[in-house]
């Protein structure tokens, strides 16, 4: 299922590469570029490549974590060698771990295969960073685009709500106001893996930067994101059938269908994401909720859902509300 986080942290890294690699323990020597992970065969599997181009250039190639994966290292090595095999350089692979649940004694940067008769045939190094081990203070002081990790880093949980305000607070005397919501929205889905939904809806309600949701162009995009991405998908599919039963008039009929199956997948998209988002901030809906919003085929309505997400006191608000 679609994530919020997953487009948060996309968003906060392209926002300052360098200063995110710095966060992690990088110096880059060179200019830093985003990588294009569609240039690959492992697109649905890659979070984040960087190129720091140089006298040596080199990527760097970053996965984040929030929940238990048994595949983990599995991927990450199949993502490292895929990319290198692109780019014709060395690739460096981060595993970002977000939250002790995610945690695994497997993950000690280094995996090594070893055949009988021959020994180690594969020795594969990463690097492992484990956000809540970090010093809350450093990340304060940093870079606005790494400001929402410092909720999930070596504080007690009672302090997250305080943390929270200060970011509320440097936001608003620094930046203008779509980056200082883009930042809280942020703050608080990172907050949320964290600390229960009764604490983030009081937060919203004080924090003077959620005034300037409606301008936060992160926000936006992460409900748009699944309307977009079930239309391409749709498109694409619809171009595939096409080929596959004649040239010009396959193609044409090929495309409008997947326009039309599109749409259908973009808003199955879109009710994940609200869903996700929800539970985030609402806690799981129950059976009967879920149908519900499930069943909902008005793309216009679930925009508004959306919107009123983050002012909702609970599930049955937002669906008879909206």
């Amino acid at each position: 299922m679609h994530k919020p986080y997953d487009i948060t942290m996309k968003m906060l890294m392209d926002d300052d590469p360098v200063g995110w690699l710095q966060f992690l323990g990088f110096n880059p020597d060179g200019p830093v570029s985003a990588v294009k992970t569609e240039v690959s065969t492992v697109k649905s599997d890659v979070d984040k490549v960087y190129k720091i181009s140089g006298r040596k250039p080199w990527m760097i190639h970053l996965e984040f974590l929030s929940t238990p994966g048994k595949k983990t290292i599995r991927r990450l090595l199949r993502s490292n060698v895929l990319i290198a095999g692109v780019g014709k350089i060395p690739v460096m692979s981060v595993l970002m771990l977000l939250r002790p649940s995610a945690d695994s004694r497997k993950f000690n940067g280094r995996h090594v295969r070893r055949i009988d008769g021959f020994g180690v045939v594969t020795l594969f190094r990463y690097s492992v960073v484990r956000i809540w081990e970090l010093d809350a203070e450093s990340i304060l002081n940093g870079p606005r685009a790494i400001l929402p990790m410092a909720s999930l880093a070596n504080v007690p949980d009672e302090a997250v709500p305080t943390i929270l305000r200060r970011i509320d607070a440097r936001m608003i005397q620094e930046t203008d106001s779509s980056t200082a919501s883009t930042i809280m929205v942020a703050s608080l889905l990172m907050a949320g893996l964290r600390i229960d939904r009764e604490q983030i809806e009081d937060l919203m309600r004080r924090l003077s930067s959620m005034n300037l949701l409606q301008e936060s162009s992160f926000y936006q995009m992460l409900l748009e994101e699944g309307e977009k991405k079930g239309i391409e998908k749709g498109i694409q599919t619809g171009i595939e059938k096409g080929i596959q039963t004649g040239i010009e008039k396959g193609i044409q009929t090929g495309i409008e269908k997947g326009i039309q199956t599109g749409i259908q997948k973009g808003l199955i998209s879109f009710r994940e994401t609200l869903l996700s988002l929800g539970e985030t901030l609402l806690g799981p809906p129950d059976a009967v909720t879920r149908a519900s919003i499930e069943s909902i085929d008005d793309l216009e309505r679930l925009k508004r859902m959306a919107l009123r997400v983050l002012s909702a006191k609970t599930w049955e608000d937002l669906v008879n509300e909206s």
